[in-house]
């Protein structure tokens, strides 16, 4: 296919025709612009939050970061963690994962190797995306690269010293491998893709919905197994020590976050039904919402699996309640959006999907603040994003259809 600077003109409608000449004649120039709001912005941010992240005493600097270092502390110390102490709400399988990542340094060390650890993530993230957008143009390469680094959900989660932005990559990478590896795996290669995609499950609010993939990707076993026995054993060794066993420590891990419900985030099941004032029927909505995500992607499981990752992220960022640096999944249906750019045959998806990158990628851009109900512009930001995320779900999801349908024709 031609590149997205190089649009074939013919049959297709004078508007499509239109938007194809002005992107000819201005499209490098805009890239270029972009480039340069995504260079300052990232500069911005990394000056701002990392020397908060590193040695800030403020109360929200590192405060996630220095929780997940008490909980691992006390975990294999013994000493109980659900319940004991704030927070507290990952399984007992995220310890193991947490471990050698924070589990063996000192708290101030430990924020300087989270800092360090952070920016290679998002350069890994960086370069993930390059690769498989397609980019063409030296240009759109560096556009591409530098996304990670300069939307909002990256500053406030290097801030606090979320692990999101550590489970973006590994959890991609390791779902195109299992992904790519049919119709010829290798033990090799499908071992390294769960065990990236074991690691994505650190936080599961974020990478569970993600599982559905796994399971039902056409004509494979040995992914799911080697994933389900891996939290199987990362869950064994974690109970191993503290008091209990692994039902009691899930039970306890269940009832503990179950009481974590409180809305701190915006779009979600559960901000919708705390303002329709339905609070207790949080947990069985997010559970039904889950299956039919499950249920979904088995009917749509030979998807491209940029389609399937791109609901996967939508149903992930609505399913449970999540902060903005969580908002980092959205970066998931960007990079979706902008292959179709390059790869899809219809110049009406086409279109569409430029259109929803960029409005996408301006929300993205603009402050976090914007989308706190402190904020004054929050009653105006939340619902507008709110809507295109949902045009975005819409939208990969109709593709799914289009090419199911086509498949069986």
């Amino acid at each position: 296919m031609e590149p997205f600077t190089k649009f074939n003109q013919q049959q297709t409608s004078p508007f499509v025709s239109q938007l194809v000449i002005l992107w000819s004649r201005h499209g490098q120039q805009l890239l270029q612009l972009g480039i340069g709001l995504m260079i300052v912005a990232a500069l911005w941010r990394l000056e701002v939050e990392l020397p908060k992240l590193i040695w800030g005493q403020g109360e929200f600097d590192a405060v996630d970061l220095i929780s997940r270092h008490r909980e691992v502390e006390r975990w294999f110390a013994g000493l109980p963690v659900y319940g004991a102490i704030p927070n507290g709400d990952y399984p007992p399988a995220s310890y193991p994962l947490l471990w050698p990542w924070i589990g063996w340094l000192s708290r101030e060390a430990t924020r300087w190797f989270w800092a360090i650890t952070t920016l290679l993530m998002l350069a890994w993230l960086g370069w993930l995306g390059m690769r498989e957008s397609y980019a063409a143009t030296f240009w759109e390469k560096a556009f591409i690269v530098l996304i990670p680094f300069a939307l909002y959900p990256a500053g406030t989660g290097i801030r606090v010293g979320q692990v999101t932005a550590h489970l973006m990559a590994p959890l991609v990478l390791g779902l195109l491998l299992m992904r790519r590896a049919h119709p010829h795996p290798k033990w090799g290669r499908d071992l390294l893709a769960a065990a990236l995609f074991l690691f994505a499950l650190v936080k599961p609010t974020v990478s569970a919905p993600f599982f559905w993939v796994v399971c039902f990707m056409p004509g494979r076993w040995l992914p799911v197994l080697m994933v389900s026995v891996g939290y199987g054993a990362l869950a064994l060794l974690a109970v191993q020590y503290q008091e209990g066993n692994l039902l009691t420590l899930h039970l306890d891990w269940l009832n503990h976050a179950s009481t974590q419900l409180d809305t701190i985030g915006h779009a979600s099941v559960h901000t919708w039904l705390e303002a329709a004032g339905l609070s207790d029927w949080m947990l069985p909505v997010s559970l039904l919402f889950f299956g039919v995500a499950g249920i979904w992607t088995a009917i749509y499981r030979r998807s491209c699996p940029w389609i399937l990752l791109s609901v996967a992220a939508m149903v992930a960022r609505f399913w449970v309640d999540h902060q903005v640096f969580d908002d980092l999944l959205l970066w998931i249906p960007l990079i979706a959006l902008f292959r179709l750019t390059q790869l899809e045959a219809n110049p009406w998806v086409r279109i569409t999907a430029a259109i929803l990158f960029a409005l996408n990628w301006l929300l993205l851009m603009v402050p976090a603040r914007f989308f706190n109900d402190n904020y004054s512009l929050s009653s105006v930001a939340v619902p507008v994003q709110t809507t295109l995320w949902f045009i975005v779900l819409v939208f990969f999801m109709v593709l799914a259809h289009r090419d199911m349908t086509q498949e069986t024709a």
